[in-house]
């Protein structure tokens, strides 16, 4: 966003900021040099002033299910991690109860980007293994874009990351700035051009700044953590919820769709074995969201290292779901892609490697 500014402050026309996003994000760029439209004096000066960034893949992971995942060195070798997740072909995801809003000519080629926004995390959810590093520090907004532009390079030609979600390590709200410049260039459409109804943001549930997210008018998709239908279990599992109850949180999501303009929330609800996977629960859960435009997506827990929490059962996921569905609540059960990887959702962590 600070892009025409600089570049009239080095004395080029506006323009030129147009074209240094479309070599950066959509040729991605490596050297000034690349710039072939810029004036040989503007190629010179741009690298006095600038560099162009890059992140260092140190290791790349493959799962059975085509999903990969990339750990990603940052300048003072902390690790980050991001997923490429292949759609699943059509057939299997409607089977599965998938929301499917993919044209025919893209089955089978559309990815999806998990993108991280903190190196750890410090939201502690029991259920997350990112919760275990604790907060490092924020990602800056070209760490945030540099996940894509690096994954991008990873992928065949014909293929083309068509969706990202701001889900991987750290809560996307708590780094509000960096996000918020970074998803204005992943929808922007000389950069990155992606449509707003295929970028998520994930939150553990910051009341205060969904606002204030509503007031940047991005459009993009909210999706909220929740977890739990009663206050005692979900600050249990998440502590954030000891400051922002369940009440405040559901009304900041109705405010939310009117103020935003979409029309309506994602609900994102890990069920974990005897914990949160009862019929009481789904019935409380239709409860908490009858005035609320949602769909649920229900994700059996991905167990990992260290947690005493369990999977739930076959037969209580489909209970739970079968339950919802009776009360027309429209619910995915998403399938936990990467787990032998520990790609899945909930179990991206890793070590400084300095």
């Amino acid at each position: 966003h600070d892009f025409p500014e600089a570049v009239v402050k080095l004395g080029l026309k506006p323009y030129v900021s147009n074209q240094l996003i479309q070599w950066l994000y959509q040729k991605g760029a490596t050297s000034f040099e690349e710039m072939t439209n810029l004036s040989k004096s503007a190629r010179a000066s741009l690298p006095e002033h600038f560099f162009i960034s890059r992140l260092e893949k140190v290791s790349e992971l493959s799962s059975s299910d085509g999903t990969r995942k990339f750990a990603w060195k940052l300048p003072e070798g902390n690790i980050v991690e991001s997923v490429l997740i292949p759609s699943e072909p059509y057939e299997k995801a409607v089977r599965a109860g998938v929301d499917v809003d993919i044209p025919e000519e893209e089955w089978g080629t559309r990815l999806t980007l998990c993108i991280s926004t903190q190196v750890g995390c410090a939201m502690q959810c029991k259920f997350c293994r990112t919760a275990e590093m604790g907060l490092v520090r924020n990602l800056t907004q070209g760490e945030i874009l540099d996940q894509i532009l690096e994954a991008r390079r990873m992928i065949k030609p014909g293929l083309r990351i068509s969706n990202v979600v701001l889900m991987g390590m750290g809560e996307p709200l708590a780094n509000f700035d960096n996000v918020v410049g970074a998803i204005r260039f992943m929808i922007h459409s000389k950069a990155f051009g992606l449509s707003k109804r295929h970028v998520t943001v994930s939150t553990s549930g910051l009341v205060p700044v969904i606002a204030k997210f509503a007031k940047e008018e991005l459009g993009v998709k909210l999706a909220i953590s929740l977890n739990a239908t009663t206050d005692e279990v979900r600050s249990e599992l998440m502590p954030i919820n000891k400051k922002y109850p369940i009440a405040k949180l559901i009304d900041a999501c109705k405010d939310y769709i009117k103020a935003a303009g979409r029309d309506r929330i994602t609900f994102e609800y890990v069920m974990i074995g005897g914990v949160n996977d009862l019929v009481d629960d789904a019935k409380r859960l239709v409860n908490l969201l009858s005035h609320v435009p949602s769909k649920v997506n229900l994700i059996p827990l991905n167990p990992f290292t260290g947690s005493k929490l369990k999977a739930p059962t076959e037969e209580a996921i489909q209970r739970f779901a079968q339950y919802l569905r009776n009360k027309n609540l429209q619910i995915n059960i998403r399938s936990s892609r990467g787990q032998d990887i520990l790609a899945a959702c909930g179990q991206l962590a890793s070590k400084n490697v300095t």
